[in-house]
């Protein structure tokens, strides 16, 4: 996941800042849409299931995203004192049981709203939801690639 989250934010930061809002308000639809079309498939949700679903997993995701940003490293290890680091190392930690305690909490609010073996198939869907975007960008990414050599190709011609 930190090979992926690193992936995206490298990504994302190559987006022109003049268009930035605008591609990241598209970027998101497709993100939620294609997020939406796999966990649909993989947990089969009903229509009904996807209506209690989908506003506690978005709730979770928005908090699971305000954790991150909380969790921010303002220097590199080598430049910070051994009591900043140890602070740091401290954080890390109260950062993952905080992301396990919201984990927990999605877990006994899905139960809520759908069967457990539903419940019990998140992590699943999760994964191959990552593992499906992951093989998205590497496509999209080679398509890209063709399409520059074409245009040098043609250009040369």
């Amino acid at each position: 996941m930190k090979k992926l989250f690193l992936f995206a934010t490298v990504f994302y930061v190559g987006i022109g800042i003049a268009s930035a809002q605008v591609n990241a308000d598209k970027r998101d639809e497709r993100l939620a849409a294609f997020r939406a079309e796999v966990f649909t498939r993989v947990l089969r949700l009903s229509p009904d299931e996807a209506q209690g679903f989908w506003p506690v997993y978005n709730a979770f995701l928005d908090r699971r995203e305000q954790l991150q940003r909380d969790f921010k490293i303002d220097k590199q290890e080598d430049q910070m004192s051994d009591t900043e680091v140890a602070e740091q190392i401290n954080q890390y930690f109260d950062k993952k049981l905080r992301d396990l305690d919201l984990e927990k909490s999605l877990y006994q609010d899905l139960k809520k709203v759908l069967p457990l073996r539903k419940v019990a198939k998140i992590p699943l869907a999760e994964r191959e939801f990552r593992e499906s975007l992951v093989k998205k960008l590497q496509e999209a990414r080679q398509q890209r690639i063709q399409e520059r050599r074409q245009n040098l190709g043609n250009r040369r011609n």
